[in-house]
């Protein structure tokens, strides 16, 4: 319980200085859900992307998202694979739309591989 005064600060300096920004964040989330949405081997409804967190589901046969993971992040994309075929990706404050574009091109090509 130490540690909580810290949390709280950087939440109340979040609070008051990017709140603002908050609605790019969900913009670039819906924009990197539309554009992997089409890529086969995976699924995800753009439909429910409703904050800056898009989860999607490696459909591919004999692929993990494990091993998605560890692709993307050699093309400099960082992901998590929350389960054995999902994957989680958040956008934030240091993500530009320009990135988020770059991110989609680097999943087309890591999945036609």
């Amino acid at each position: 319980m130490r540690q909580v005064g810290i949390l709280a600060a950087a939440g109340i300096y979040a609070l008051e200085h990017n709140v603002e920004r908050l609605q790019e964040d969900h913009e670039n989330a819906r924009r990197l859900a539309q554009g992997i949405a089409g890529i086969p081997g995976i699924s995800i409804n753009p439909e429910e992307v409703e904050t800056n967190i898009v989860y999607f589901t490696v459909t591919r046969e004999g692929w993990t998202a494990q091993q998605v993971v560890e692709a993307l992040k050699k093309e400099g994309v960082l992901v998590l694979a929350p389960g054995p075929q999902r994957i989680r990706a958040v956008t934030h404050l240091d993500v530009s739309r320009a990135e988020i574009d770059a991110a989609i091109e680097i999943m087309w090509k890591v999945f036609r591989q």
